[in-house]
C-alpha cells in the first residue's frame, strides 16, 4: 500500500487524478460512478497484487451492507470505460472466486497528504449515499461473477455478513436454479408482485463475441438459452448455454440464424437463415431446412408439433407478411392468416398451450379494416380476434400471463385462455429498461415456462458511433453511446443523431460539432428521429413523431436558434435525404401503397410526388441520380441496391447483386458504399456524367459490427473523401449482457 497520500496514476492513455476524483482517457474526461472511482483507486495502489473481492466490499463499503453484486458492477462499469476485455484483460484481470488485479504497468506521481475519506467528504460523498435498495439493487446488475465457467453476476435484497457473503449467494443461486427448473413458480408468483424478485444475474457473451440484439430464446423449461452471437468480425451464428454450466456452445452450420425458438420439450431450437426456415439438435448439431421462408419475422413451436412463423407466402407476395405454418419435420408451408400489404405486416407469433391458438402483432396501417394491434388467430378455423389495441410489438405467453413490453417496461397480466382474452391488471416486471427494435416493433425479452425471464436492458448501451478507415480499422469512438442514425454534413464538419445519450427512452436529435467536441439539442419531442442536414449544414431535417400515430417532417437551425419549422404531416415516414441543392426532400411513405414509396417533397412550391417504390434513397451529389433500395428478383425476400435518374423518368440500374442496403455516395460522386445481408461494407466505383449510370464491380471493403444490415434505415456515414466511416457498431470488447431475472 502507499500509505495516506493522494496520487496521479498514469496506464497506457488514461489517468487517473485522486484528488480531483477525476478519469481521463485519451485526454477526455470520462464520467465515472463514486464507489467504482474507489475501486478503481485500491487497484492502482495495489498494481499487480490480487485483492481479494472480501478486501473491496470492505474497503469500499465498509459496514453497509451490499451485495457482492455491486463490486461486480463496479468491476464491469470500469471495463467499459477502459475499454478493457474480461476474456483477454489487458488492465484487470479477474481471478475466479477470489478476486481481482491490476495487470498493468502504471506511472504514479504523489501531489499532496490526503487519503481517501478526506477525498471523499472533499466533493460530498458519504457512505449513505449508495446505499442499495432492493429497487436499486434490480437496476444495479452484477456483471462478472463466475457462475460455473460462464459470467454470471447476482444480486439480492437482504444479505448476510460480510464474511459469509460469497458461500451464500452461491447456495442462493444453486437453490434458485433447482426450484425454478424442476418446480415452477406460477403459484409463488400469483401472489407476489412482478417486481418483488430478487434475484438478478447477468449474462456475459461468449469470448469476443457480442449479443444480437433482440436475437435470443430461453427455453421452456428454463434451463438453456439459445441466442445469436456476434464475433469481432462481424459474423454471427447460434450459440446454446445452459443455466446451470455456464460454457456455451457455438452450432456449427447456423452463421448468420436470426430469431431462434424452442420447441415445446426443449430439445430443438428453430430459426430463420438465407430466406429459409431450418431447426437444429443442439446436442446433434445436425441442422435440418424445414421451408423456404422469404422474410422471417419470428416463430413459434406449439405442443402439437406445428411450427407456425411470419413470413411472404411464396415469390408473388415477398413483402406481404402473412402467418404460415408447418410440421417440425418439414414440407410445404401453408397460409393460415394473410396479411394485406407490407405497410400492416403481420409480425412476432407467440403460440398459446392449446396447440391451435397463437398471439400475432398486426402493425398499424392507414386501412381502419386493419387496426394495430395484438390478436389471437386459429390453426383450426384461420380466425382471428383482436386482444389489444394498446399493446406494441412481441408477445409471450408463460403460468397463465402474457408478458409484454408498454412504453419501455416490461409488463405481465393475466391471459384467460378459455375466453381468450386479457385480465385483471397489469404488473411491472422490469421498469423502463427495455427498448423497441428501430423497425418492425420487437423488444428484446423471452420467458420460459417456468417465469424465467430474460431481456437486455436498456441502461446498457449496446452499440455505439465508431470510425473506422478503409481497411476495417477502427480509428476512434465517439465519446458518447445513445446515438443512432448518423448524418455528416456535406463538408464532414458536423454530425446530425437521433440521441438517447440519458438511455431514459426520451429521443431527441442532436448536432455534433467534431471540431469543437460540443453538442446542442436542437428539437424537445422525446421521439425524434432520422435528421437530415441542410447543404450548407445550416438546418436539420428530420421525422418528429408526436403520439403513437401521428409524424411530421420538422425543420430546426443547427445551433439551436430560430423557430421550429413544420413540413409535412403523415402517418408514416421515414426521412432519408436533402439534395444538394437545397431543394427536395426524400423520404419513404408508408401509408397509401401496398409497398414503401419514395415521395420527394419540393420546397420550392411545396408539391410532392412520388418518385419510385423503394427505400432508403440518397440524392447523387450533383442531383441527377438517386440510390435506392428496392426488391431483388431473386424472390429471396432481400433487397438490391438500384441506382435511378432524378426526377426521371428513366430505367433503373442494378448495383448489388447478392443483396444490398443502406446506399451512401462519396461526395464526388463518384464511388458509391452500401451494406450486404452479412453486415459486409461495400464500395462500388460509378462514373453518372453519362445518360446512364456506368458501374464496376462491386468489392468488400471490410466485414462492419454494424447493428443491423437492413430495416434499420442509415446506420453509418461516410466522410466526404471516402476514405473514413461512421458506423454505429457493436461493441469488440466489453459486451453488454443478457438479464435473467428469477423468483
Amino acid at each position: 500500500m502507499m500509505g495516506n497520500k493522494s496520487f496521479v496514476f498514469r496506464f497506457s492513455d488514461v489517468e487517473v487524478r485522486e484528488r480531483e476524483f477525476s478519469l481521463l482517457k485519451a485526454g477526455k474526461v470520462l464520467a465515472v460512478e463514486p464507489k467504482a472511482f474507489r475501486v478503481l483507486l485500491l487497484l492502482l495502489r495495489n498494481p499487480q497484487k490480487l485483492i481479494s473481492k472480501e478486501e473491496l466490499l470492505n474497503s469500499v463499503w465498509g459496514d453497509t451492507v451490499v451485495t457482492e453484486g455491486s463490486l461486480t458492477r463496479c468491476i464491469w462499469l470500469l471495463r467499459r470505460l477502459l475499454g478493457d476485455d474480461v476474456n483477454e484483460p489487458r488492465f484487470i484481470e479477474t481471478v475466479a472466486t477470489v478476486g481481482y488485479r491490476l495487470v498493468c504497468k502504471v506511472e504514479v506521481s504523489e501531489i499532496a497528504s490526503e487519503d481517501l475519506q478526506a477525498t471523499d467528504k472533499a466533493i460530498g460523498l458519504s457512505e449513505v449515499d449508495f446505499v442499495e435498495t432492493p429497487v436499486q439493487s434490480a437496476r444495479d446488475l452484477s456483471r462478472e461473477l463466475k457462475w460455473i465457467s460462464g459470467e454470471v453476476g447476482l444480486t439480492k435484497a437482504s444479505e448476510p455478513a460480510p464474511r459469509r457473503r460469497e458461500r451464500f449467494a452461491w447456495g442462493v443461486a444453486a437453490l434458485c436454479i433447482a426450484l425454478l427448473t424442476w418446480l415452477g413458480v406460477a403459484h409463488w408468483r400469483s401472489i407476489q408482485p412482478a417486481e418483488s424478485r430478487h434475484l438478478r444475474l447477468s449474462l456475459l457473451p461468449p469470448p469476443s463475441t457480442s449479443f444480437v440484439p433482440y436475437n435470443f430464446a430461453i427455453a421452456p423449461d428454463g434451463r438453456r438459452l439459445a441466442f445469436a452471437a456476434a464475433a469481432q468480425d462481424g459474423g454471427t451464428a447460434l450459440w446454446i448455454r445452459s443455466l446451470a454450466a455456464g460454457a456455451a456452445q457455438q452450432l456449427t452450420g447456423t452463421e448468420g440464424a436470426t430469431y431462434p425458438f424452442w420447441s415445446p420439450d426443449s430439445r430443438q431450437v428453430g430459426f430463420f437463415q438465407a430466406s429459409k426456415l431450418k431447426s437444429v439438435d443442439p446436442g446433434s448439431g445436425a441442422v435440418q431446412i424445414l421451408c423456404d421462408a422469404p422474410g422471417g419475422f419470428g416463430g413459434a413451436w406449439n405442443d402439437r408439433g406445428t411450427i407456425i412463423f411470419a413470413g411472404s407466402n411464396g415469390p408473388s407476395d415477398i413483402g406481404y407478411n402473412s402467418i404460415l405454418k408447418i410440421s417440425a419435420s418439414g414440407g410445404e408451408p401453408e397460409l393460415v392468416t394473410k396479411g394485406n400489404a407490407p405497410n400492416a405486416p403481420i409480425l412476432w407469433p407467440s403460440a398459446l398451450p392449446d396447440g391451435d391458438h397463437f398471439l400475432y402483432f398486426l402493425r398499424g396501417s392507414s386501412k381502419p379494416a386493419q387496426k394495430q394491434g395484438i390478436y389471437v388467430g386459429s390453426l383450426s378455423t384461420q380466425e382471428s380476434k383482436l386482444i389489444s389495441s394498446e399493446i406494441i410489438g412481441n408477445t409471450q405467453f408463460a403460468s397463465s400471463r402474457l408478458y409484454y413490453v408498454r412504453d419501455r417496461s416490461l409488463m405481465v397480466q393475466s391471459f384467460d385462455l378459455k375466453r381468450l382474452q386479457l385480465t385483471g391488471r397489469p404488473e411491472v416486471v422490469s421498469r423502463q429498461e427495455l427498448e423497441e427494435a428501430p423497425a418492425f416493433s420487437s423488444s428484446g425479452f423471452s420467458v420460459s415456462d417456468n417465469g424465467v425471464v430474460v431481456f437486455q436492458s436498456a441502461t446498457e448501451s449496446l452499440s455505439r458511433l465508431a470510425w473506422f478507415d478503409r481497411s476495417g480499422k477502427e480509428l476512434e469512438e465517439l465519446p458518447r453511446t445513445g446515438y443512432r442514425d448518423p448524418a455528416l454534413s456535406r463538408d464532414g464538419a458536423l454530425l446530425a443523431v437521433s440521441s438517447d445519450e440519458e438511455h431514459n427512452g426520451k429521443q431527441y436529435i442532436l448536432i455534433y460539432d467534431f471540431a469543437r467536441g460540443t453538442s446542442t439539442r436542437v428539437s424537445e419531442g422525446g421521439k425524434d428521429s432520422l435528421p437530415v442536414l441542410s447543404p450548407d449544414g445550416k438546418r436539420v431535417a428530420y421525422v418528429a413523431n408526436h403520439d403513437r400515430t401521428s409524424k411530421y417532417i420538422d425543420v430546426a437551425a443547427t445551433d439551436g436558434s430560430g423557430k421550429l419549422e413544420r413540413l409535412v404531416p403523415s402517418d408514416r415516414l421515414a426521412l432519408n435525404d436533402w439534395s444538394a441543392d437545397g431543394r427536395f426532400l426524400v423520404y419513404m411513405n408508408f401509408q397509401n401503397s401496398v409497398a414503401p414509396e419514395l415521395e420527394v417533397l419540393d420546397l420550392r412550391n411545396h408539391s410532392q410526388t412520388v418518385y419510385a417504390t423503394g427505400a432508403e434513397a440518397q440524392f447523387s451529389p450533383d442531383g441527377r441520380w438517386i440510390a435506392f433500395s428496392g426488391l431483388g428478383s431473386s424472390g429471396s425476400g432481400d433487397p438490391e441496391v438500384y441506382v435511378g435518374r432524378f426526377p426521371g423518368p428513366g430505367r433503373r440500374i442494378q448495383i448489388s447483386n447478392h443483396g444490398g442496403a443502406q446506399a451512401r455516395w462519396r461526395a464526388d460522386g463518384k464511388e458509391l458504399f452500401y451494406i450486404t445481408m452479412d453486415k459486409k461494407l461495400m464500395a462500388v466505383a460509378i462514373d453518372t456524367s453519362h445518360d446512364e449510370p456506368v458501374a464496376g464491380v462491386p468489392h468488400v471493403l471490410f466485414q462492419t459490427r454494424i447493428i443491423g444490415p437492413r430495416f434499420v434505415l442509415f446506420q453509418y456515414a461516410v466522410s466526404p473523401d471516402g476514405s473514413r466511416f461512421l458506423i454505429n457498431s457493436m461493441p469488440s470488447v466489453g459486451a453488454a449482457p443478457l438479464t435473467v431475472l428469477m423468483n
